[in-house]
């Protein structure tokens, strides 16, 4: 694919405006209407009002990226242009410990919001996406978080048909598991909702037929969280898991299973 690349930051502030690397557009949430749903709600208004050109790649990042990744965009636009030419899906994931020890990103947040994995198993099955997350292995071809994609129109439109079920389910509300997507966490009080959006990129990655080509995530920022102190663990944890979902032998899956049980419970004596 011979494609532009247009790569938007989202600003929520004259000063953040300013502060604007060159080589970003501004998707201006100044207004910040929706405080709710955090970043979907400058893309969603995006998506809906916009055109999107079939030969175009379209990324939206938080202010964030830059220090998250560590690529200004001429860096991201060198490696999009360096990589396959075929691929309709960039993905630029930090925290590769989040993505390595966790069987896919849905198990990752219950870690730190339990009850979050069944809440979203039980919204997919409502709005008629089906999958069982809890057998769904995600290797670093499809983990990403904060929505740090690089995508063609196809990709964006599928992705927007699905967060669109959700909004509208969750704006209706009316019903228990609305409530429960609409309530704050204890991250910052951020809805539970915020943090389902942004893993419906990974899922359509790894439920979808999507040419993908990933950013080394091993180079970009790791968690603050003590996982980070096992790189090596976590680049074998990920081998194991795209080796498992190339192959499906369930030596790759025990390997897996249990390299991160010595990482999460390392004086354990099973």
């Amino acid at each position: 694919m011979d494609s532009n690349v247009k790569l938007h930051i989202i600003v929520y502030s004259s000063e953040s405006r300013a502060a604007c690397e060159e080589g970003y557009l501004a998707l201006d949430n100044v207004d910040n209407e929706r405080p709710d749903w955090r970043e979907y709600w400058p893309i969603r208004r995006f998506l809906l009002n916009t055109e999107l050109q079939p030969d175009t790649l379209y990324g939206f990042f938080s202010p964030k990226f830059k220090s998250k990744v560590g690529l200004s965009p001429a860096e991201v636009v060198g490696f999009i242009r360096n990589s396959d030419r075929n691929a309709q899906v960039f993905t630029f994931s930090p925290q590769p410990d989040m993505g390595a020890f966790f069987l896919n990103v849905f198990e990752q947040n219950e870690l730190f919001d339990p009850g979050f994995l069944g809440m979203a198993q039980e919204l997919l099955t409502t709005v008629g996406y089906e999958v069982d997350l809890g057998s769904l292995v995600m290797d670093s071809r499809h983990t990403v978080f904060s929505n740090y994609i690089v995508a063609t129109r196809a990709f964006w439109i599928a992705w927007l048909e699905l967060c669109e079920k959700i909004f509208h389910f969750c704006e209706r509300g009316g019903t228990a598991l609305a409530n429960q997507m609409n309530g704050g966490t204890t991250y910052q009080g951020i809805p539970r909702k915020v943090f389902l959006i942004e893993r419906i990129a990974p899922l359509l990655l790894r439920t979808a037929r999507w040419s993908i080509h990933p950013y080394n995530t091993f180079a970009c920022a790791w968690s603050a969280l003590g996982t980070s102190r096992f790189p090596q663990e976590a680049v074998i944890s990920d081998a194991l898991k795209l080796a498992y979902n190339e192959l499906k032998f369930p030596e790759y899956y025990a390997g897996f299973s249990e390299i991160r049980k010595k990482v999460f419970f390392p004086n354990s004596q099973e």
